[in-house]
């Protein structure tokens, strides 16, 4: 025999979910950490820097983002700091000055494994 199953959702949860489903589908970032290697108010130095990046790890993401008045270069995808600190000796010589910078907006496909 056929069995029938009534689910009754209270309204104000079902708002809720819609609500958070909207809202990851709008903003799919993930709080996390990246390692920043330059600031500089040169826009070009900045892109120079990104290709060069990726000349050197092609399998790392690496992108620059805009905080008036520096332009900042930003690599990796990090769930906690200390992943961050983790994989700065990858980076060999090419890199000294970098450091873990907070990023409250990576997306999920970004981070390392």
């Amino acid at each position: 025999t056929a069995q029938e199953l009534q689910i009754n959702i209270d309204p104000d949860i079902d708002r809720l979910v819609k609500n958070w489903v909207w809202q990851n589908r709008v903003n799919p970032g993930i709080d996390g950490w990246r390692l920043q290697l330059m600031s500089t108010t040169d826009r070009t130095k900045v892109e120079a820097g990104k290709t060069q990046f990726l000349n050197l790890f092609p399998t790392i993401p690496a992108d620059w983002v805009h905080e008036k008045p520096y332009y900042k270069l930003r690599v990796g995808a990090f769930h906690t700091r200390q992943d961050a600190l983790a994989f700065l000796p990858k980076l060999g010589d090419y890199y000294p000055g970098a450091y873990p910078a907070r990023d409250p907006s990576i997306h999920p496909r970004d981070f390392l494994e």
